[in-house]
């Protein structure tokens, strides 16, 4: 099991530690779910997460996959 662990530089009232457990052979799509989570953890507005990290990961593997294909 890998660890994720974020750690606030100065005292504040939010939370000053964060730590994720995660498996070993997480996935770019995976580790990109758990940067989301974090920044939710972190008290970030669900608006600025999606503009931040998009919704729809889908749809930027087409748009991908289309530029690969030209």
């Amino acid at each position: 099991m890998d660890k994720i662990i974020y750690e606030r530089g100065t005292y504040s009232k939010e939370a000053q530690k964060i730590e994720m457990d995660v498996r070993e052979n997480l996935d770019v799509w995976d580790f990109k779910t758990i940067c989301k989570l974090l920044a939710f953890a972190l008290g970030y507005s669900n608006k600025s997460v999606e503009e931040a990290f998009g919704s729809k990961p889908s749809s930027k593997t087409k748009d991908l996959k289309q530029l690969l294909k030209d």
